[in-house]
């Protein structure tokens, strides 16, 4: 009977060696061939936010093309028709109102912004980059170990930070869809009565009044559960690729890191060494030309990132806090979503100024004492570029990582007790 328990589990350990195998093996295949990013390349098109033909992907069917355009037009009208609602009926509006009003308008304006950003000549630039240049597959050996457990490792963290922003902001728009039916459901008779206003998700100015009126209510929140919808789409799918490019961008940190380490350490004769220090110096040089095609491509995004957080998580603390307990879980989702992003692309940032700035002292460590005169004089322009630590500066020279984190952290909490006094 051991013996039978024995061969159960061992055969049973095998089959999930034998799964955990055939993923890795998954993530090792050109990104091409993946259907994750087949599904980020289509979604990406549907929603402006590149084409797939970048990717080498063919064209999207012409049905689709229209939602590209519908998102490029309605994107600034739903922002400006939000502050034309508030000017016109700001008197009218109570707390609650006020409070989703406050919570969606700088996120609409983030989602245009977005939108926009794709348009600079530097975002298509790099993303026509990122399947033949920049992702790890492309510097995959059959004999080298490390770069292939750098792309299973990223090939992971992308799929899970990709999966957790969607998850997230999916959940939210469910919940900014029928929280506001039930608000009304509960509320019928006082709307009946004209004494409280219809909810909805997006408080848009329109031609005709949907506050007490069911029939022009469920026209408007019918079109708001689109518009949410694609803001939502937009915000999660643009973030995962810039973490995409993040988290390669550091793996190709780490892989120089690994050859300054492992290149040297056995016996090469002067033509070996010279080929390896020619190979190390045209890495870092590919690492210097990609991290500034990323800043121009993603360091207004990161920007915009920053000053939302900064204008906004105060006002989701006090809704969270404060606030009608209606829409509280709506705002908690919220602010998870918008306050972990950010912590998470803030420390993905900060790794790349700690994983630079001890390279001087590992390229300085190789036995160069034992090299030829003319290899040495190699070593000398590569040590010297190594000597200032890579540090990503979003537009208008903020210094992206830990720093500014604390900083809106802190004031998060000190715009909240003002907020929480003022009103008071």
């Amino acid at each position: 009977m051991k013996f039978e328990e024995a061969d159960l589990i061992k055969h049973v350990n095998n089959n999930v060696d034998i799964k955990e195998n055939l993923k890795f093996e998954y993530y090792l295949l050109p990104p091409k061939q993946q259907i994750f990013y087949q599904k980020l390349a289509f979604a990406m098109n549907v929603f402006r936010m590149g084409n797939q033909t970048w990717w080498g992907f063919p064209p999207i069917h012409k049905i689709f093309i229209c939602n590209t355009w519908m998102v490029l037009i309605f994107s600034p009208m739903c922002l400006i028709l939000q502050f034309v609602y508030m000017y016109k009926n700001f008197d009218d509006l109570n707390f609650r109102t006020l409070g989703t009003m406050f919570s969606i308008i700088p996120a609409t304006a983030v989602v245009v912004a977005k939108i926009f950003i794709c348009m600079i000549p530097a975002y298509p630039q790099i993303m026509k980059e990122l399947m033949d240049k920049i992702h790890l597959n492309n510097f995959i050996d059959d004999e080298d170990l490390f770069i292939k457990k750098k792309l299973i490792q990223v090939e992971r963290y992308t799929r899970w930070i990709t999966l957790c922003l969607v998850t997230f902001i999916l959940f939210d728009w469910l919940l900014w869809i029928f929280v506001p039916l039930m608000n009304n459901i509960k509320n019928k008779e006082l709307i009946e009565k004209r004494l409280v206003r219809m909810e909805t998700c997006l408080y848009l100015w329109m031609p005709f009044d949907y506050g007490y009126d069911y029939n022009t209510w469920a026209i408007t929140h019918a079109m708001n559960v689109y518009l949410v919808g694609t803001g939502c789409c937009v915000f999660a799918l643009y973030d995962s690729i810039n973490f995409i490019f993040i988290f390669h961008f550091l793996s190709h940190i780490d892989v120089l890191r690994y050859k300054i380490k492992t290149y040297f350490a056995t016996k090469l004769d002067e033509s070996q060494t010279k080929r390896r220090i020619v190979d190390i110096i045209k890495y870092h040089s590919f690492i210097l030309s990609t991290f500034k095609d990323i800043q121009a491509a993603f360091g207004l995004n990161v920007a915009i990132n920053y000053a939302h957080n900064l204008i906004v998580d105060s006002l989701l603390l006090y809704q969270i806090m404060i606030g009608d307990k209606a829409n509280r879980l709506s705002y908690v989702i919220m602010m998870q979503f918008h306050m972990g992003g950010l912590i998470l692309m803030s420390l993905a940032l900060e790794q790349i100024h700690i994983k630079t700035d001890d390279l001087p002292l590992l390229l300085y460590s190789v036995p160069w004492e034992k090299m030829s005169v003319p290899n040495q004089k190699l070593l000398l322009p590569i040590l010297r570029r190594m000597q200032t630590p890579l540090v990503f500066k979003a537009s208008g020279g903020l210094r992206a990582g830990v720093r500014p984190l604390a900083s809106i952290l802190k004031s998060t909490f000190s715009y909240y007790v003002m907020l929480k006094s003022s009103i008071e």
